[in-house]
């Protein structure tokens, strides 16, 4: 009986030891989906947003739901204060010798990226026939209130 219950443990760590196998790697459980890469952004030249590849591969309704979302969140920011010169001097200043970025700190510039960015979407709703929005209609609709759950 005794002999039993020592050999369980040596066999558990024997087979243990086994599976430890230096240089093997388990496969992946799943594949990666497409739609779980993030998005390329496009360039903005001259006033002009230039839509990137992965952007103008995006069927209506990803394109539709990208308008909202940027609607949304332009409706957002748009009413909140804007930061103090020495706040947005400090980060622009910031950046470049600790490392980080300066999106953001020039708001009226985001905001000109991202309407030009609106409409070159709806000009590709148009091109590829599906129905376009009223960028100035949504942007003039009142903010909805956050949802209480």
């Amino acid at each position: 009986m005794s002999a039993r219950l020592i050999l369980l443990p040596a066999l558990l760590l024997l087979s243990a030891c086994a599976a430890a196998v230096p240089g093997y790697t388990p496969p992946p459980f799943k594949e990666t989906s497409r739609l779980a890469k993030p998005l390329e952004s496009g360039d903005m030249e001259g006033g002009r947003y230039r839509m990137s590849e992965t952007e103008k591969a995006m069927d209506c309704r990803r394109l539709t739901g990208s308008m909202q979302i940027t609607i949304a969140r332009l409706k957002d920011s748009y009413g909140r204060t804007e930061p103090s010169a020495a706040a947005a001097a400090t980060q622009k200043m910031a950046a470049p010798v600790l490392g980080g970025s300066t999106r953001g700190a020039d708001r009226e510039a985001e905001y000109a990226r991202e309407l030009a960015k609106l409409e070159a979407y709806n000009q590709e709703l148009a091109a590829k026939g599906c129905k376009t929005l009223d960028i100035t209609a949504e942007m003039a609709k009142p903010v909805e209130s956050g949802k209480r759950y």
